[in-house]
């Protein structure tokens, strides 16, 4: 296979050959070939009428800047894709599409792009790596769909990915990202489908579910990705050019792109009865442990609601906005910020005895809840009928969680199916499920399976996750909460939506709020269209499961973390749950990760508690993670979970003492001495540029509190920018000649300024 045509993403050069298929995936500076060997796939396809039709011909206008694709055969098409040059990657874009008079468009699919390595796939993060080089594909709206849909198994090499390459125990993220490892490779794929028309998709437990259509933004046209290649430590300053040139959200923590800040991974105290009447307690606590955030999660875990869905506080929280606000406020005087966990689209349907009914659900049934396969009853049913007729199976049969049948405003549970001579008898009926009525409906009235959340409640269809979206938004906007958790996200896919489903609401979520820093969100499911406003995942698991993890976060690009120590059930507070916290923070100073450390107020206002002890070791281990005050070493001996450590100030943000302990908690071998780094920068000088060429490097310092970078004295070459969230350098110079200047990294906790004066020769 020979490409015809060569285009530059970063220092990735896509080839195509004459029929519009990726044939060649090559490092521009080494020459390096990357695709797997014997695969080719076209970049960009159409599924018409059910079938895979794949481009016969390419063109390229570089007056247009736009690949021209065409398919001379039965189904034929022809597919116009705009490129751009942007700074160290490339857009693609579909701006048309034409089709034979009446076929039938259901999705346009990029790729998969078939790589040969996978030492490191960030799945979510959509980037595939080995020592020297990173490709990556980022999908640039939610309906481009960063991922590979269930319904074509059969094409993207669907059968050679491992779906959880990880060993993930909170579930695969491979249905919702745009890289997958296989047995020979890994592949980087996107897709939008269209729903101009009422489509059937698959949800993730293979239900066929009804959808659409969507007014205005149904069409595959508007399709749009980045691709790029780069060294591997140049993949954020990419990703975050990217961000902020193509207008994709960008949260930050004290000013700095959330991806790379420190404070993405700081701890919170969590509290499962944090409360108006004691949070000025509680925040004193957060104050003592050096820690910013106070996070509401009782027992249930299910976060401070009378019922979710419209998210009305309980009486915790007072019972109303307002009376959360004045919560927030307290907190707020003492410099905390509050967060409170949420159960993204679940909604409450007064099964669960601590929560009350949602006004989704009761008194009147919204019609946009979430619905799966329907049929319309073949015989009328009475409001006394235990049993119902349909003619097809689908409602009763269909692949979702639980029984559950919805009959113009009633839902109804039922036991089992059979056919009976030419209809389907549903039987086992239980009427008037979660407060509804029963009543008599007729002879073709539409019967639909009640898609039910994992919490066995129910999940809302697109106009309800929109909804949602708004109310989270208020509680940033109105009440003033900081944090939330996208818990059982993924139940916006079990609508049918997918990957876009999950974006409308996380993305909707953000864009509603009127600001973006210092705002920390938490996932159930890191999904690739989502990835830019979460600001990370921490899945609370068995240290060993933990520390696999926190694998899958480094490969995507996101902070250490350790979950909920769960310390609810412990009354008294004593050297034994220091000893054990001591622990916790050990093994999240080796991987730079926070922790939920997860407490009662009755624990901690006991009388008979360490409380303050257990605080001031808290807020030790922070700082000092917090400054990468710990050598690699002390790091990597943290990492042993045979091993016990206990840490002690000597002088406040600036050094501690530190001692290894026994499992009897016997001091072991002598104490260490940890401290603060002297900032500095590196490297201590930057490669040369040649003019026209693109140019990537980075400056970096010896301590994760750096916030910003900026040239405060002379000048880039023309053409080249500083990212000033990490440090990268990327760019074309223009120009030639020998060019200096100063670098300064701005840092947090109390650390000095980095300075360094450095020169780039353009030849």
């Amino acid at each position: 296979m020979t490409s015809t045509l060569h285009i530059p993403a970063g220092y990735l050069t896509l080839g195509l050959d004459a029929t519009g298929a990726v044939v060649e995936l090559v490092d521009s500076r080494s020459g390096h070939d990357f695709i797997s060997t014997g695969k080719s796939v076209p970049l960009v396809s159409l599924v018409i009428d059910r079938q895979q039709v794949m481009p016969t011909g390419v063109r390229w206008s570089a007056a247009d800047s736009t690949l021209f694709f065409v398919s001379e055969t039965r189904l034929g098409y022809e597919v116009d894709v705009r490129v751009l040059q942007k700074n160290g990657y490339a857009t693609f874009e579909v701006t048309r599409v034409f089709i034979t008079a009446g076929s039938d468009v259901q999705t346009l699919l990029w790729g998969p792009l078939p790589i040969a390595i996978n030492q490191t796939v960030g799945e979510a993060a959509g980037v595939v790596r080995n020592n020297d080089f990173a490709i990556g594909l980022k999908p640039l709206n939610d309906r481009t769909e960063g991922a590979w849909p269930k319904e074509y198994p059969q094409y993207g090499w669907e059968s050679d990915v491992d779906p959880n390459p990880y060993l993930l125990k909170v579930g695969h993220m491979e249905p919702w990202s745009v890289a997958a490892k296989t047995s020979w490779g890994a592949v980087l794929r996107a897709f939008t489908f269209d729903y101009t028309r009422r489509r059937e998709r698959l949800n993730p437990t293979g239900a066929p579910i009804p959808l659409g259509p969507l007014d205005g933004d149904g069409t595959v046209i508007g399709s749009k990705i980045a691709l790029y290649g780069c060294e591997p430590d140049l993949v954020t300053t990419v990703l975050s050019f990217i961000a902020s040139g193509e207008h994709l959200p960008y949260p930050t923590q004290n000013g700095q792109w959330q991806k790379v800040a420190q404070a993405s991974s700081q701890s919170f105290l969590v509290l499962t009865d944090l409360a108006l009447d004691n949070v000025n307690h509680a925040a004193s606590f957060a104050k003592s442990a050096g820690i910013q955030y106070l996070y509401a999660l009782p027992p249930d875990c299910r976060g401070p609601w009378a019922y979710t869905g419209h998210y009305r506080f309980d009486g915790s929280f007072g019972g109303s906005d307002d009376n959360a606000a004045r919560l927030v406020a307290v907190a707020k005087e003492r410099g905390i910020r509050v967060g409170v966990h949420t159960m993204s689209d679940f909604i409450s349907t007064g099964a669960d005895p601590y929560r009350a009914i949602d006004p989704y659900v009761w008194p009147t049934p919204d019609p946009r809840l979430a619905t799966g396969p329907q049929a319309a009853l073949s015989r009328p049913l009475s409001k006394l009928d235990t049993a119902l007729y349909l003619p097809v199976p689908g409602p009763a049969q269909a692949a979702i969680n639980k029984k559950i049948l919805r009959v113009g405003n009633e839902f109804i549970s039922f036991d089992s199916f059979q056919k009976i001579g030419t209809v389907w008898q549903v039987s086992g009926l239980k009427r008037g499920l979660w407060q509804s009525t029963p009543a008599d409906a007729e002879r073709g009235i539409p019967v639909a399976r009640v898609i039910v959340n994992s919490y066995d409640g129910a999940t809302g269809g697109l106009g309800i996750i929109d909804e949602i979206a708004v109310r989270l938004g208020a509680l940033r906007n109105d009440v003033g909460i900081r944090s939330h958790s996208f818990d059982g996200v993924e139940s916006a896919s079990l609508s049918g939506w997918g990957s876009f489903g999950i974006a409308r609401l996380i993305n909707g979520t953000y864009a509603t709020h009127t600001g973006h820093d210092g705002y920390i969100s938490e996932t159930s499911r890191m999904t690739s269209n989502a990835w830019d406003v979460l600001t990370r995942a921490s899945w609370g698991d068995p240290m060993g499961q933990m520390l696999r993890n926190n694998v899958f976060y480094q490969a995507n690009y996101l902070p250490g973390m350790l979950g909920w120590l769960n310390l609810t059930g412990v009354g008294t507070l004593d050297a034994d749950t220091q000893f054990q916290i001591e622990t916790q923070l050990a093994r999240g100073a080796g991987l730079n990760a926070g922790t939920g450390f997860w407490f009662t107020m009755d624990s901690l206002t006991s009388d008979n508690s360490l409380t303050p002890q257990i605080l001031e070791k808290i807020k030790q281990w922070e700082t000092a993670r917090n400054l990468g005050a710990f050598t690699e070493k002390q790091k990597f001996e943290f990492l042993d979970l045979k091993t016990h450590w206990t840490l002690t100030v000597v002088r406040p943000g600036q050094s501690w003492s530190l001692q290894q302990l026994t499992s009897d908690r016997t001091p072991f071998g002598d104490p260490q001495t940890v401290s603060a780094p002297t900032p500095q920068l590196s490297p201590a000088v930057l490669p040369d540029a040649a003019r026209g060429t693109l140019y990537e490097a980075r400056v970096t310092t010896n301590t994760p509190a750096t916030l910003h970078f900026a040239v405060t004295a002379g000048a880039l070459p023309s053409g080249l920018l500083l990212n000033p969230d990490t440090g990268g350098i990327v760019g074309t110079p223009g120009n030639a000649g020998s060019y200096s200047f100063t670098v300064t990294a701005t840092n947090d906790g109390g650390l000095a300024d980095a300075r360094a004066a450095y020169t780039i020769k353009v030849r």
